[in-house]
């Protein structure tokens, strides 16, 4: 069955197109779309966009922002366009939001700008946009994950750009509260070292940290940006080699930050490998002290290989329990 036309098929002009007007926008104006231009400028417009008449005379696009910019990039100046006589608004926007689900995915980005504009710009309560809109897209329909995809529709344009590569969003979210320029070295630093989500959460939450210690210090003394307080944290390390690997220079990098944030750190490390020599703990038992003393509980593993191993693996555990040194190394934590 053909499909039924949805307005009058006419060659418009590529100036009597408004493309600054995206009510009607699902893409994001800055994904590229080389392969989109190979196509375009191998076969033309094969779909016509579909364009709603402003007051102005001129036209809005409904749907095809993406075969419009490839038109502007190829220098095609007339456009197949379907006029729509429709008056709907909302109802155009869920044609155009339907269009865009039919061909591909969309990116968390667009659909945070989808259910953003919904309430902002088409005034649905949050009730219909969680319970029609949200599954539509493959949101779950919870207040949560409607106010976090709300949080990332207001990102600034330099964290948009970044999220997923290689920035995580919950990071993008926290990031947003800093100043711009901490932000672009973040966001340099994740890149460069190819830092994934546990390694990025680790790294802000040092930074961020330190940028509060700052702003405390600050109201008497100039503040340090992160880049410079990173840059010192390299030169602290005077053994650095020139041909270390990217991951071990950001390895030293990040615990020099965290000796930084944490002075009592070292002392700390002193103290518990002196209290664990004492203990006399056998090879076949691993004591480990959680990571930075930020926790509440040691970790013990032991390997055997017949009952009696185990045994005395146990007996020895028992000892070190009523030992002075236990009982210190508690108190790191």
């Amino acid at each position: 069955m053909p499909r039924k036309s949805c307005g009058r098929l006419k060659i418009i002009s590529f100036d009597q197109i408004n493309p600054a007007d995206r009510l009607f926008a699902v893409s994001l104006p800055w994904v590229p779309i080389d392969q989109l231009n190979y196509s375009v400028g191998k076969t033309g417009i094969l779909s016509p966009l579909h364009v709603q008449r402003s007051l102005d005379g001129r036209f809005r696009i409904v749907i095809g922002f993406r075969r419009y910019l490839s038109c502007q990039n190829l220098g095609i100046q007339d456009i197949p366009c379907f006029i729509r006589e429709q008056k709907d608004d909302l109802a155009l926007f869920v044609a155009a939001l339907e269009d865009n689900l039919a061909t591909r995915e969309l990116h968390l980005l667009e659909k945070a700008k989808v259910l953003s504009k919904l309430r902002s710009e088409f005034k649905l309560s949050d009730d219909t946009i969680m319970g029609k809109f949200m599954p539509l897209i493959d949101i779950r329909a919870d207040r949560f994950h409607f106010n976090r995809y709300l949080g990332i529709a207001q990102l600034p344009e330099i964290l948009q750009r970044s999220l997923l590569d290689p920035l995580e969003p919950d990071i993008a979210l926290k990031l947003s509260k800093w100043k711009e320029q901490e932000q672009v070295f973040f966001l340099q630093i994740i890149s460069k070292f190819q830092l994934g989500k546990n390694k990025q959460k680790q790294l802000f939450t040092v930074l961020d940290e330190l940028l509060a210690l700052e702003k405390h210090v600050g109201s008497s003394f100039e503040t340090r940006s992160l880049k410079e307080i990173w840059n010192e944290c390299r030169a602290m390390d005077a053994g650095r080699i020139q041909s270390l690997s990217i991951s071990e220079d950001y390895r030293r990098t990040f615990e020099a930050l965290r000796r930084l944030r944490l002075p009592n750190l070292a002392k700390h490390e002193k103290i518990y490998e002196k209290l664990k020599a004492a203990l006399k703990i056998p090879p076949q038992i691993n004591f480990q002290a959680p990571p930075y003393f930020e926790g509440d509980k040691i970790d013990v593993g032991f390997s055997f290989a017949d009952s009696d191993e185990l045994l005395k693996a146990a007996t020895k555990l028992q000892d070190i329990a009523k030992t002075d040194e236990l009982r210190k190394i508690l108190a790191l934590l």
